[in-house]
């Protein structure tokens, strides 16, 4: 007769559960109407850009990591979107235009250079690089293999003027006339017996 009154009720769980889904689809709405707002978007983008350059200050290993993702990306878009590629060229030659980005632009890169020539390997897969540019230019391009040649032959011309350089190359050569007879008299010794 009579009945509990539990029975008629709904659990406090249920009611959580359900206003916690009603507020949460609430919250969703809400914040789907924001996205759409321009000046909220901003805003949001505004913050995420502070923190990521409060971030990028002050912690070296992220910021390392930030500029690795963005050199591979841009390597890989430019190797692979040649319309990409002419935009960036075309930015560079604008930017190039105005003289104090030029000017930061070539000490930002004699900075690099710098600090890459401390490096031997660097140093030595360079001057390899080099070396392999020039014979594949010198066997290919006959009028820069001609060049090259006068410039040596020009060279060669200045340092025999230089009285030092004269006296080190006479010097040189009298030590390798002298390995050569050292050279040819063991062999002859070495005959002999």
């Amino acid at each position: 007769m009579h009945q509990a009154t539990s029975d008629n009720q709904t659990t406090q769980a249920e009611v959580n559960v359900e206003g916690s889904s009603s507020l949460a689809e609430r919250k969703r709405e809400c914040q789907g109407k924001l996205r759409k707002d321009p000046a909220y978007a901003e805003r949001v983008r505004e913050r995420r850009r502070k923190r990521q350059r409060e971030r990028y200050q002050t912690d070296p290993v992220y910021a390392e990591r930030v500029r690795e993702r963005k050199r591979k990306l841009q390597r890989e878009r430019y190797q692979t979107d040649p319309a990409y590629a002419e935009r960036v060229r075309e930015r560079k030659r604008e930017l190039c235009k105005d003289p104090a980005y030029a000017e930061r632009e070539r000490e930002r890169k004699r900075e690099l250079q710098r600090e890459l020539r401390k490096d031997p390997a660097y140093a030595e897969r360079e001057r390899e690089r080099q070396r392999e540019r020039q014979r594949e230019r010198y066997q290919t391009d006959p009028i820069y293999a001609e060049r090259e040649r006068e410039r040596k032959r020009e060279r060669q011309r200045e340092l025999r003027k230089d009285p030092a350089y004269a006296e080190r190359e006479r010097e040189r050569k009298k030590q390798y006339r002298q390995s050569v007879n050292s050279a040819k008299n063991s062999d002859d010794f070495a005959t002999d017996f």
